[in-house]
């Protein structure tokens, strides 16, 4: 019964999951935007304006997916009460090297690459 029940919790829990889609470029995060408006980016301002995030809110189960549209490295990671939780290393540009982060726990992570201090934003998780 025990075993049913915690099986039930996590499969109701993965079936709602979302993966949310950070895409890094310009040196910001921005939000599910695509490949070419990432490119574009740099030479139309209002598409960083527009898609810029600061912080989202997510729920236990969902994923993020770290997209380095970027001319540049990134080493994205991320803190919870002040422990790192995760580091996705060294990312350079390009789809290959897109990177997953599970979201475990209810609170608020923040996130932030640690090449470029500016580029950070904060997860909400209930």
């Amino acid at each position: 019964m025990k075993f049913s029940l915690i099986l039930f919790l996590i499969l109701s829990c993965t079936a709602y999951a979302k993966s949310i889609r950070m895409v890094q470029a310009d040196k910001v995060f921005l939000g599910d935007v695509t490949d070419q408006q990432a490119l574009e980016a740099y030479e139309d301002p209002s598409i960083e304006e527009k898609n810029k995030v600061e912080k989202i809110s997510a729920k236990i189960g969902d994923t993020i997916e770290f997209a380095n549209r970027d001319e540049v490295n990134h080493n994205v990671s991320g803190t919870f009460g002040g422990v790192k939780v995760f580091d996705v290393k060294l990312q350079a540009p390009g789809k290959t090297n897109d990177r997953s982060v599970l979201l475990t726990k209810k609170g608020e992570y923040y996130i932030q690459c640690a090449i470029h201090p500016k580029m950070k934003f904060k997860v909400t998780v209930d």
